[in-house]
């Protein structure tokens, strides 16, 4: 049986600007540059999030939703800093550690028990010394499998653990929306909320033939997603295919092609 942490940390842009500047804790802070401008949300603090404001929604609207929000620029480098000590911190714990963003990663500690203790006490230990060394809440789903932890991990935001024992993978996803599962976008859910499949357990009840008709390959994967079955492995960083981006956003719209080719140059350069 696989010991499977999903280590998320929690609103981790504004984390690590509240470490930088402890005056900012408790406040509803926003990153994502000038309310003025065209960006979007980067991340949003707790307290800005109980006013609906969430990642990708456009500034403007943001300051709209709460005039007292604090706005900040970001520094992606040191953001990058911070994540590589956290990291840092996980592969202290097991050498397969598969990083999915910045600020979240898969770590197998199949076979490393022995070394470290319980699986309840070693995720306690990880949250305790990412807290200490780096300053940052994190919050930690443990199952069997990747596809239960990220959801459990998920489920317990922010700053909780939650174990799902073996052979309750099911029983745990069957009451949760058909939005909870990984790779279930908006526009899925809503497709199948139109047929009337609201949750995991809905989903379960459909035969794999009908999802294979109605979403291809795509439709087998969705088959066992709600049956809690996942087999595939956690890859470590050296191992898998890491994704390098860099984005801009254009002050007004633009359809002149010299200049979208000099903009798109120079992100080239950037990564």
């Amino acid at each position: 049986m696989r010991n499977i942490l999903h280590v998320d940390m929690d609103a981790f842009f504004v984390s690590v600007e509240e470490v930088l500047d402890p005056s900012l804790r408790g406040k509803p802070v926003i990153v994502g540059g000038d309310p003025n401008g065209r960006g979007v949300v980067a991340a949003a603090s707790y307290a800005a999030r109980k006013y609906g404001i969430h990642s990708a929604m456009p500034l403007v609207r943001a300051q709209r939703l709460c005039r007292s929000a604090i706005f900040l620029r970001g520094s992606h480098r040191c953001y990058e800093e911070f994540s590589r000590r956290i990291f840092d911190v996980l592969r202290g714990y097991s050498p397969l550690v598969e990083p999915m963003s910045i600020d979240e990663a898969f770590v197998d500690l199949t076979g490393c028990l022995r070394l470290h203790g319980s699986l309840l006490d070693t995720a306690q230990e990880i949250r305790d010394k990412i807290r200490q060394q780096v300053g940052i809440n994190a919050s930690i789903g443990m199952a069997s499998n990747k596809l239960v932890a990220k959801v459990a991990s998920a489920t317990v935001k922010p700053s909780s653990m939650l174990w799902i024992v073996p052979g309750m993978e099911r029983s745990f996803l069957s009451p949760l929306g058909v939005e909870r599962i990984p790779g279930v976008g908006s526009k899925s859910a809503m497709e199948l909320k139109c047929m009337g499949i609201r949750t995991v357990a809905q989903l379960s009840k459909v035969p794999l033939k009908w999802l294979e008709q109605a979403y291809g390959k795509r439709g087998a994967s969705l088959y066992l997603k709600a049956r809690g079955v996942c087999e595939n492995p956690v890859v470590s960083e050296e191992k898998g295919n890491r994704s390098i981006s860099r984005e801009t956003t254009l002050k007004k719209d633009s359809v002149d092609t010299r200049y979208l080719r000099s903009i798109f140059s120079y992100l080239v350069e950037k990564v």
